[in-house]
């Protein structure tokens, strides 16, 4: 198998945060030194206090993952996109779904690789280049809802 990148089209057809994930956690797997994890494949994935003791990414120099309590807050913002919920007869809004990834990088290049592949699985990422950090993540066709006071990483 050819070492490279796989190449993507239509990344406006994604439509789900999770969905995309998935897809670039898989080429991080496969063609990089990144590991990734997910509450289904990690031993310990309550939160982000247990995932780093998981036997997949223990060891790793490079990892990135989402644990349960992650992927609940997801669901949570996901569900409130949903509501017409309503602050002091102001209609609340949620536009948009972001998660949460905890994260191990050995280097500011391979920091840079993570970003970029997530980018083009149609994901942006911001985060202030610190490790105690977690990174957020949405679906880039919401950047113009979700963005704060974090650096976007437009790699």
């Amino acid at each position: 198998m050819a070492n490279k990148l796989i190449k993507r089209s239509a990344i406006s057809r994604r439509k789900n945060l999770l969905s995309a994930l998935d897809k670039a956690f898989y080429e991080l797997d496969t063609f990089t030194q990144w590991t990734t994890g997910t509450p289904d494949n990690l031993e310990y994935n309550c939160c982000s206090t247990c995932v780093p003791g998981s036997p997949r990414i223990e060891n790793a120099d490079n990892y990135v993952a989402y644990n349960i309590q992650d992927k609940e807050g997801y669901r949570e913002a996901y569900k409130e996109n949903k509501d017409n919920t309503t602050w002091d007869d102001y209609p609340e809004s949620h536009v948009g779904e972001y998660i949460y990834l905890q994260h191990r990088g050995k280097s500011h290049a391979s920091y840079k690789l993570l970003i970029g592949i997530l980018k083009q699985h149609g994901i942006t990422t911001e985060w202030n280049w610190s490790s105690d950090i977690k990174l957020k993540v949405y679906l880039t066709r919401y950047e113009n809802f979700n963005s704060g006071v974090f650096f976007n990483s437009g790699v």
